[in-house]
C-alpha cells in the first residue's frame, strides 16, 4: 500500500489544464481544401483533401482544428483521503460546492507547493497537447494513399455511367412499351 503525502487538512495544489480550440492552415493542401494527384498515366485530377476533412457530410475546409492549452492551478484543502494499492486519492470540496479528487499519481496531480504544481501542470499539458495535435494532424485514412483515392473514386464514376447507362435503355424500352399499349 502507498503511503499517502498529505493529511487531512493539508492545503495543496491541484495541476490541471484548460483547452482552447484554434485551428491551422492545413499542410496537406495549404488550405485550398483540394489536392491535386497525378496518376501513373499523367492523368491529373484535383480531389477533396483528406487532411482537413472534418468527417462526416462536411467538405474540406482548408483548416485543421488544432488545441492550446493553459495551465491552471487550484488551491484546495484536503478533506478525504482514499487509500488504495497503488495510488492515493485525495477529496478536496471547492468553494463552488463541487468536489474534486486529486491523486498522487493518476493525472489529476496533487502538489504541496504552487511552484510543483506548476512544472507538473506544464508535463501534464505537454503530454495532452502531443496527443491531441499527433491525432488532428493524421490523415483520415493514414493507411490510404491519394492516388488509392482518385483511383477509387475514378472507377466509382465509371462504375456509375454504367449504370446510368443501363437504366436510360430500360426506360427507353419502357416508352416503347407504353406505345404499344395504346
Amino acid at each position: 500500500m502507498i503511503e499517502p503525502r498529505f493529511t487531512l487538512g493539508d492545503t495543496v495544489f491541484m495541476a490541471n489544464y484548460e483547452r482552447k480550440e484554434t485551428s491551422i492552415v492545413c499542410p496537406d493542401c495549404l488550405g485550398s481544401a483540394r489536392v491535386r494527384v497525378i496518376l501513373g498515366d499523367g492523368t491529373e485530377l484535383k480531389i477533396e483533401c483528406g487532411g482537413c476533412d472534418p468527417g462526416g457530410y462536411q467538405q474540406s475546409t482548408g483548416r485543421i482544428r488544432q488545441y492550446e492549452y493553459a495551465i491552471k492551478i487550484i488551491k484546495r484543502t484536503v478533506t478525504g483521503i482514499n487509500l488504495g494499492d497503488s495510488d492515493v486519492e485525495y477529496r478536496m470540496d471547492g468553494h463552488d460546492g463541487h468536489c474534486y479528487i486529486g491523486s498522487q499519481n493518476g493525472d489529476f496531480r496533487v502538489f504541496a507547493t504552487e511552484d510543483e504544481a506548476k512544472i507538473g501542470g506544464e508535463m501534464l499539458r505537454q503530454k495532452h497537447e502531443d496527443e491531441e495535435n499527433r491525432r488532428l494532424l493524421a490523415k483520415t485514412k493514414n493507411h490510404k494513399t491519394w492516388s488509392w483515392n482518385a483511383t477509387y473514386h475514378r472507377n466509382n464514376i465509371k462504375r456509375l455511367e454504367r449504370e446510368i447507362e443501363y437504366h436510360r435503355s430500360k426506360v427507353e424500352i419502357c416508352k416503347s412499351r407504353v406505345k404499344e399499349e395504346i
